[in-house]
C-alpha cells in the first residue's frame, strides 16, 4: 500500500476525529488538533492511502528533541505495518530537522505498541505513574544516529 505523509491541514480534521475517538479512551478533541495546526513547536502529519486520511502522527520539537505526542492508526488498517511506517517517516523528519532524540510516552498497558517502538530502537527510560490518570505511562526514548 502507498502511503502519503501530508502536513496536517484542516481538511483533514474530521477523518483525524474519526481516527481518534476510536483509538483512545480519551481522545484528544478537534480543538486541541486546532490548537496543533497553529502551535510554532508542532510537527504533524495525515497518512493517506488515496484521499482517505488512514492515521496520523505529530511531534513537539523543543529545542534538539522530538517528543512525540499522538500516533494512531484508523482500524481497518492496524496490523499491516502503517504504525511502523508512520513512525519510521516520523523519525527520519526528526534525523533531517538535526534533532537528537525522539522521547514519547505510551500506555502501560499498550503492549502492541510498546513492542513496535521496541523494534525501531526505542528504549524503555523510566515511567510517569498515573499519567493516564488511571495507568502509568512507560517513557521510551530512542537517539537518533
Amino acid at each position: 500500500m502507498e502511503l502519503i505523509f501530508s502536513p496536517l491541514k484542516e481538511a483533514h480534521l474530521d477523518q483525524i476525529m474519526d481516527i481518534e475517538r476510536v483509538s483512545f479512551p480519551v481522545p484528544w478533541t478537534r480543538g486541541m488538533f486546532e490548537r496543533e495546526l497553529a502551535l510554532a513547536i508542532s510537527r504533524f502529519f495525515a497518512v493517506m492511502s488515496g484521499d482517505r486520511v488512514i492515521g496520523y502522527a505529530g511531534y513537539w520539537q523543543i529545542e534538539d528533541e522530538a517528543h512525540l505526542v499522538n500516533l494512531a492508526v484508523h482500524p481497518d488498517f492496524r496490523k499491516q505495518g502503517v504504525g511502523k511506517r508512520t513512525l519510521e517517516f516520523i523519525m527520519e523528519e526528526s534525523r533531517k530537522a538535526g534533532l537528537s532524540k525522539i522521547l514519547l510516552e505510551v500506555r502501560e498497558s499498550n503492549l502492541p505498541a510498546r513492542k513496535m517502538y521496541g523494534s525501531l530502537g526505542f528504549k524503555n527510560s523510566g515511567t510517569r505513574p498515573d499519567y493516564y490518570i488511571t495507568e502509568d505511562a512507560v517513557l521510551m526514548e530512542y537517539a537518533i544516529q
